[in-house]
């Protein structure tokens, strides 16, 4: 998706791998439609987007094991009753979107900052699609994050209880 440097992702999916046992690549890029957007604020809609991932590995993958998709874009995401979000997920699904409009406004792709919180919400994001839900725990990746700084608060690991749920043989696996 348009903004996001392919030495960026190509970074993060190395990290990922690392942390879920994956193998990541980039795929194709998918335009944002101007019907995912709010008209009010202009911003994108995540549940329109996630849908459209969805749709997507839908088609893509007819019959066989639907793969993790994970979307990272520069639009500046919304969602009901929320101004907006760093990103969205399908709870033990395929497919989520991570948002890089507000981790580090004026981001550069090499930016330490940028990375770190990118890193932290893909794991969060990755997290639901394996089924896990929010955590209450104050250092665990799955804590909700409302700011930049609940990111940084948080971190990018899983507490045990976390850990030892996405480890568990009923969490969804990647294929």
């Amino acid at each position: 998706m348009g903004g996001a440097g392919e030495g960026l992702l190509a970074r993060l999916g190395r990290e990922l791998d690392g942390i879920f046992g994956t193998r990541s690549f980039l795929g194709p890029p998918m335009p944002l439609l101007a019907r995912w957007r709010d008209p009010g604020t202009g911003q994108v809609r995540s549940a329109d987007l996630v849908d459209a991932l969805i749709a997507r590995a839908d088609a893509l993958n007819a019959g066989g094991d639907r793969l993790w998709t994970l979307a990272v874009t520069d639009a500046d995401l919304c969602a009901p009753e929320r101004t907006f979000v760093f990103g969205e997920a399908t709870l033990g699904g395929c497919c989520a979107v991570v948002s890089l409009a507000r981790l580090d406004p004026g981001w550069r792709a090499n930016s330490p900052v940028l990375r770190r919180r990118l890193l932290a919400e893909a794991v969060h994001e990755l997290g639901h699609v394996a089924g896990l839900g929010h955590c209450d725990q104050e250092t665990c990746v799955m804590l909700p994050s409302r700011t930049a700084g609940d990111v940084d608060r948080r971190g990018d690991g899983f507490c045990e209880v976390c850990f030892s749920r996405l480890r568990a043989p009923e969490t969804c696996r990647p294929a």
